[in-house]
C-alpha cells in the first residue's frame, strides 16, 4: 500500500510543479493541442519519476498554445493520471 501512496504523492507533487510558461510564438503553423497534451503527459511522467528539470519549461509541442488552453490541457492530463491511480487502487 505504501508504494501506491508514494506514487500518488509523487504525481501530486509533479502536477503542482508542472508549469505552463508564457512564451512568444513566431510560428505560422496552427498549434496542435493533441501533440501538446502528449508532451505535457510525458513531462508529468518525467517529473513523477524525479527526472531533473522536468516540467520547468513549456514543451516545444505547445508553442502557439495560449495559456488558458495550456492550463486546460495540464488539468486534463492530471485528471486522467489521477483517475488511473484511483482505478488501480480500487482493483483487487
Amino acid at each position: 500500500m505504501h508504494k501506491r501512496t508514494a506514487r500518488v504523492s509523487a504525481l501530486a507533487a509533479a502536477a503542482a510543479a508542472l508549469t505552463f510558461a508564457v512564451a512568444g510564438c513566431g510560428s505560422d503553423s496552427e498549434p496542435d493541442e493533441a501533440a501538446c497534451k502528449e508532451a505535457i503527459a510525458q513531462q508529468l511522467k518525467d517529473a513523477a519519476a524525479g527526472k531533473e528539470g522536468a516540467g520547468e519549461e513549456k514543451p516545444d509541442d505547445c508553442e502557439g498554445i495560449d495559456d488558458k488552453t495550456g492550463q486546460r490541457l495540464v488539468q486534463e492530463v492530471t485528471d486522467e493520471e489521477m483517475k488511473g491511480i484511483e482505478e488501480s487502487l480500487d482493483a483487487p
